[in-house]
């Protein structure tokens, strides 16, 4: 006898998992994802993108990695309207949504929504995660990061604190000739960094954070369909990460 699939999981279901693991109206969130995650969902992301959306409310903002890695990167060309994201499925249907703004960094954009949307993406010039970025923003608006099904290997807000710390093993590739194509389709020559961490094998393990937030009680989790959830303050998130580079900065290094 086959077992039978588990049940689709509804908008009402995604919106109680929100407030649930404590998301209110207003709030400033970086959301990370997996829609495979949740097995089913009716209507697909756009259903996802919609609950958050609806829980945020008008006064809230939603923000989402739209990474571009893995493009050529001999003439580096990043167009704001038509460079596809690489951070998931559901990240390419929400920068492509009515009124969502995407920032114009060249290998680490990200796009938001919602009443600071736009503010929030102006200014992500040069360093991928600095204070200026949307990501650097979502930890001085007093955000959150959103785990919906992912492990914390993809924890963005890490990276705002590594910026701040500056670790010796930090590394940056440079390009200087970058072109970015904005809204409006007028083009733009820029200097762009990417981390070049890995590329010069330094290897990142930020999945052993997660026992340092647990162990401070900072990680709140829950559970929606087959989706693993994870939600943490930005404020905690950066604080416990940069005392771990101050620290014991080899806990997330291979």
């Amino acid at each position: 006898m086959t077992a039978s699939p588990p049940p689709a999981v509804t908008r009402p279901d995604l919106e109680a998992g929100l407030r649930g693991i404590g998301l209110v109206s207003g709030d400033t969130v970086l959301v990370h994802s997996s829609l495979r995650s949740f097995g089913r969902v009716e209507g697909g992301a756009e259903t996802v993108i919609a609950a958050l959306q609806a829980v945020l409310g008008p006064h809230g903002t939603l923000v989402m990695p739209t990474l571009t890695l893995g493009a050529a990167e001999d003439h580096v060309v990043f167009d704001v309207r038509r460079s596809p994201s690489t951070s998931g499925a559901l990240t390419e249907v929400f920068r492509r949504q009515p009124g969502v703004h995407r920032s114009h960094h060249p290998f680490s954009a990200a796009a938001a929504w919602g009443w600071g949307a736009r503010e929030l993406t102006a200014h992500h010039d040069g360093l991928p995660c600095s204070l200026t970025s949307p990501y650097g923003q979502v930890y001085l608006r007093a955000g959150y990061s959103l785990f919906l099904g992912t492990g914390l290997g993809c924890n963005t807000i890490f990276h705002v604190a590594e910026e701040l710390e500056h670790p010796p093993y930090l590394r940056y590739a440079v390009f200087p000739d970058a072109v970015v194509v904005d809204d409006g389709g007028r083009s733009q020559r820029v200097t762009a960094f990417r981390y070049n961490c890995y590329q010069t094998g330094i290897r990142r393990h930020l999945e052993r954070m997660e026992g340092v937030f647990q162990a401070e009680g900072v990680l709140r989790e829950a559970w929606v369909g087959l989706s693993r959830w994870r939600l943490l303050a930005a404020s905690d998130n950066v604080t416990l990460s940069r005392q771990v580079l101050r620290e014991r900065p080899e806990l997330i290094l291979w």
